[in-house]
Formats: C-alpha cells, structure tokens, sequence
C-alpha cells in the first residue's frame, strides 16, 4: 500500500512553500482545492501548480470551483462568465458549450486539471439560500441539455468536469456551508425531476460526480444525509445511473457534517458509503487526522482493500486523463460573457419608473451596495471596489445628473445617506445584493420603498425571490448575477 490517500485539501497561501509541501507529504493527498486565498493571478496559480509538482515530485489534480456567476476565484486575468442563471434565461446549449470550452482553455494553461462544475441542481419553487443563481433553473430539461453541454465544452477539450450536488440540492431551503438541509420531496420527483440531469450528465460521460451534504428520506429512509449514504451513493449512482468515475465528496468542513461528526470521522463514513476522493478544504490539523484515519482504516480492513486500490485507481486515471497543458493565457472571451448577460436581463416587474429611463436632463439617484462588507466572502473582479467606479463611470456618460450612494449590506449602518439621495432625483436606481440574504440590504430596500415608492427601480443582482419583497408600482429588473458583463448588460438597458 502506497502512503497517497484519496483527499483533495486546501493549502493555506498562494506559493508553494514548506508548509505546503509538508501538508502534502504528510498527508499524502492526490488533490489540491484551489480557493480564494491561493489565487492571486493566473501567473502565480500557474506557478504554484508547476513548483508543488516538481518539488513534490509526484503528479497532483489540481481543482478549482469555477462555476461562473457567484462562485469565481479570479479577480482578473480569465474570463468571468454571468454563471448558470444567465445561460438559464438566454436558453442556448450552445452557449453553454462554448463557456466550457473557454474555461477549458483558461484553467488547463494555469496548470488546473478539474473544474467543481457545473451545478445540476434544478430549483425548486422557494427560495433556497445556497444555489439560487448557481442553477441552470426549475425545468429538468434545460438543466440537462444545458449542463450536459457545459461538460462537453469542458471536457472535449480535456478539463474534467465534476457535477454537483447529487442526487440534487435545487429544493433545499438551507445552505449545507451552514446547517443540514432536510429535503422532503417524493421519491417520484426525486426521480424524475432532480435525478434526470445527472442521468444525462453520466450519458455525456462527466468525469465526477459530488454529492451532497443533505437528507433524501425519499431516496434513504434513515435519513442519512448523502454524503454517509450507501443507498444514494453506491446502488443510486454507481448501480442504478451507471457512474463509472470518480465519486467525490463536497467539502467535509462544511456546517452541514461538522454540526454532527468529526471531519476524520465523516471522512471515512463517505468513503465507505461509495466516494473515491474526499475533500476537506480547512483545517490543516484536520487533514492529518484524516489521513491518519484513512490510512489505518485501509491497513486493518476497515476499508476493504480491493475497495481502496478501486478508488485510487479510479484517480489516478483522471489523473492521467486530464493532465492540463500549461502555457499562455489564451485571450479572455469578454464578448462572450456579454452575449449571455444581454440575452437574460428582463424586467419581472413594471412600475411607474419605465424601462429605458426617461431622465434626459433629470435626477438620477445610483444606490449600490457597500461590497466592502462582503470582500471575505465574494470575488468581485478588480476587489470590492472596482464594481461601483465601473458604474460610476457609465452612469455619468448618461443624459442625466446622477448622484451615488452606498447601502449597508450586512452591517448595521445607516441608509440614511442612499434615503438623501433618493429624495431629491427624479428617480432612484437601487441595485440589490440580495435582500432575503443580508440584512443591510433588506433594510435599505424596505426604507427606499416607503421614501422613494412609485420613482424607485430596483435592480436584483443575486436572488431573483427578492422579487417576493417589492411593493407594486416598483420596477424591477432581474440581472441574474453581479458579474461586470452582467452590469453593463443592465446599464445598457436602462440606459436613457
């Protein structure tokens, strides 16, 4: 037995020094989750991919949650695409396609082998805090046709693609970052309706499956949430849909296992129940219990060992299968991006503001969320910052006098200043990063509604159910993600 485990960890910085190379040593990880804060420019990731390597001396798959929209990495330097939201509304297998295979392009010349995507999760009718705008949307059918063309896009050009969240999250109304969602739906709609993309992702050959952290009492009557669950793991995906790759975890840090296991613990609870690779992204200390654990479990039989040599062997093939060619960044697709975002901005609801803008001349009030609070949390390209300048400057090349103003997103700071400055334009202009979610916004909102009423626009960037908290006579826009395509795709159509 060889000391690789089946894990795919997360580092703690952006260069490939000596604690990074002794997390790997000592654990013996096949897999490297890039996040956040490892990415600092598609030149650095390049490096670091390449020196782990050589001074490792031993292949890694390096991996990265590239979905588009909320979930992106990189500041700059790659192409941020709107995300599944957008490719949802604009309805187009093709576009979907050629989104794949640039992010194909982009992550393989950075030394990226696998790409956590895309999301197959279809929506179910409420509000559901962790997908939302990830989802393709609430037809199966646009979910498969879209996501299986997302893969091909990936994988035709040799960045293996990893569905999510089986057997399908879309009707959970908790995010699993934070609590275990208990999802009720029947065993009949499980099956056909939020089963039915990851049977078409498994026909067009995706090369992972993740599962997900949540309950299926339809689907495993104890109640065990999927990712421990033998029943939803190996008789579902491995017997029933036919799933020959690599089975992979979502990350074992998350609130939804921690709450009631320890990592090493639910880390071998998942590999029994059916996974190949096991991600834990936090922790350090952690990842060494869990290899510690994995490692003696398969020496005394507690992994039966024809059952680990599978799955190390399974990863290794994707290894081998998917071994990124690093080089030059291709150019970016902005162009691309653009197309999707135009094609899925659409009003959900008229008001007395009219859609262009009828402001030649007139006051115009620009309220944006202070995306400062939520720098620890989102990617936004260019920091926090740069959206609103972005703004800024094409609002002030309107036929209008615009004033900006800043709303609170989580804090508790007074919307006293966006209140202002709503009073004295002709209309106001309220971008809403998602109202349902952050309680700054949700107050900002409620108080621009009853100030500024029949004059007020709002435009929701994340969560189209915020749409659920507008009174009548406000317009609104859906803009289906926040990325800058997808702000100038609004800009352009409000635009007097």
């Amino acid at each position: 037995m060889t000391g690789l485990t089946p894990l795919m960890i997360g580092l703690q910085g952006p260069r490939a020094d000596s604690k990074a190379l002794s997390l790997l040593r000592r654990t013996g990880a096949m897999s490297v989750l890039l996040l956040a804060r490892n990415v600092e420019s598609p030149g650095q990731v390049r490096r670091l991919t390449l020196e782990l390597e050589q001074r490792l001396g031993r292949p890694l798959i390096f991996a990265v949650d590239h979905e588009g929209g909320w979930v992106l990495r990189f500041e700059s330097g790659v192409t941020a695409f709107p995300g599944n939201a957008a490719l949802g509304k604009a309805g187009d297998p093709r576009l979907a396609k050629a989104v794949g295979r640039q992010m194909a392009r982009e992550l393989r010349a950075l030394g990226i082998g696998l790409n956590l995507a895309p999301v197959l999760d279809v929506l179910g009718k409420k509000y559901n805090p962790g997908i939302h705008i990830r989802s393709f949307g609430a037809d199966p059918e646009v979910v498969s046709k879209l996501g299986s063309a997302f893969i091909c896009g990936q994988q035709v050009h040799r960045l293996a693609a990893c569905v999510k969240h089986f057997p399908g999250k879309g009707a959970a109304r908790q995010d699993a970052h934070l609590t275990l969602p208990l999802i009720s739906e029947s065993r009949r709609r499980m099956l056909k309706l939020h089963l039915a993309p990851f049977k078409a992702a498994v026909e067009a050959g995706a090369a992972c499956v993740m599962s997900s952290h949540a309950v299926f009492p339809a689907l495993d009557p104890t109640k065990t949430p999927a990712t421990f669950s033998r029943p939803i793991i190996t008789d579902l995906l491995r017997s029933r849909l036919g799933f020959k790759g690599v089975a992979i975890s979502d990350d074992l840090c998350m609130g939804a296992v921690t709450e009631s296991r320890t990592i090493p613990e639910s880390a071998l609870e998942a590999f029994l129940a059916g996974h190949d690779l096991l991600i834990v992204a936090h922790v350090p200390e952690a990842m060494l219990e869990t290899s510690e654990l994995l490692l003696s479990a398969a020496s005394d039989g507690r992994i039966p060992s024809g059952r680990w040599e599978r799955s190390l062997g399974r990863i290794e093939a994707l290894s081998r299968g998917f071994r990124p060619a690093r080089g030059p960044s291709p150019k970016a697709e902005p162009g691309l991006a653009l197309r999707i975002s135009r094609k899925a901005v659409e009003i959900v609801q008229e008001g007395a503001v009219p859609v262009p803008l009828p402001l030649r001349g007139g006051r115009l009030a620009v309220l944006w969320p202070d995306l400062r609070e939520v720098r620890d949390r989102f990617t936004f390209e260019g920091g926090p910052s740069a959206p609103l300048k972005r703004v800024m400057s094409s609002v002030s090349r309107w036929p209008v006098k615009p004033v900006f103003a800043l709303t609170p997103v989580v804090s508790g700071k007074e919307v006293a200043p966006a209140l202002r400055a709503a009073a004295k334009a002709d209309a106001a202009l309220f971008f809403c990063f998602e109202a349902m979610r952050f309680p700054g916004q949700r107050r900002a909102l409620e108080a621009l509604q009853q100030a500024a009423g029949r004059k007020l626009a709002v435009c929701l960037l994340r969560n189209p159910w915020d749409k659920d908290l507008l009174r009548p006579g406000v317009t609104a826009l859906h803009a289906y993600g926040y990325r800058d395509c997808q702000i100038q795709a609004v800009l352009e159509a409000l635009q007097p």
